[in-house]
């Protein structure tokens, strides 16, 4: 498979460094045997970055812009690019159905993290990115009250999960009522595509 010329321009110029720099990269067929298996398609782009790549992080301090209004805050902070194949801890597909099962929205894949947890996720459906807010910020604690009594009023043994999982139940029974766009209160839109991701990273400074 050819490389991906921009996204590698871009990794180059902000002093991208593999995770695992030893580790075997995986065949483009093994990754799409990989993903079919975890019953998703996962873009040729992201592909190819898993296979001559890795997962790996940045010399500078990299980020891409959130929506306004956003908690995060105004820049999404890129701490770690996860790929598909990679050791266990950044391996992408094992993350969304391991470490984050029934955690994510869109049948989601982890792609990256911020230093505070957050994730940038994609749908593997049509690879758009979004910023995945893990401490739902958009929630005030009478809000969760709220979420967890009505789940509990519905049998859901809320004391067995966590804050994602009792979340993203409540809104796949009540999604008039959530007001994000998204149709997922912590999720903010932040490119169209893979390659589109990189093209909005820029050094963060202050």
């Amino acid at each position: 498979m050819p490389g991906n010329t921009p996204i590698d321009a871009i990794l180059a110029r902000f002093g991208f460094y593999a995770l695992a720099p030893h580790a075997q990269p995986p065949t483009p067929d093994a990754l799409r045997r990989q993903a079919a298996q975890a019953g998703v398609t996962l873009p040729e782009s992201f592909i190819a970055f898993s296979k001559e790549h890795g997962a790996g992080a940045f010399e500078q301090r990299v980020g891409v812009d959130l929506p306004a209004g956003s908690p995060l805050g105004p820049v999404f902070i890129v701490d770690i690019l996860y790929a598909a194949g990679a050791p266990e801890d950044w391996d992408a597909l094992a993350l969304r159905d391991d470490t984050y099962d029934g955690r994510l929205p869109l049948a989601a894949i982890p792609i990256a993290t911020d230093p505070g947890g957050n994730l940038l996720l994609m749908a593997p459906d049509r690879g758009a990115i979004y910023a995945w807010d893990h401490e739902h910020l958009e929630l005030d604690d009478s809000a969760l009250d709220r979420i967890a009594a009505d789940l509990a009023t519905h049998g859901v043994a809320v004391d067995e999960h966590d804050i994602d999982q009792l979340v993203l139940m409540w809104e796949e029974r009540h999604p008039g009522q959530v007001a994000n766009p998204t149709g997922h209160g912590n999720l903010y839109p932040v490119a169209e595509s893979y390659e589109a991701l990189f093209g909005g990273m820029r050094v963060v400074t202050g």
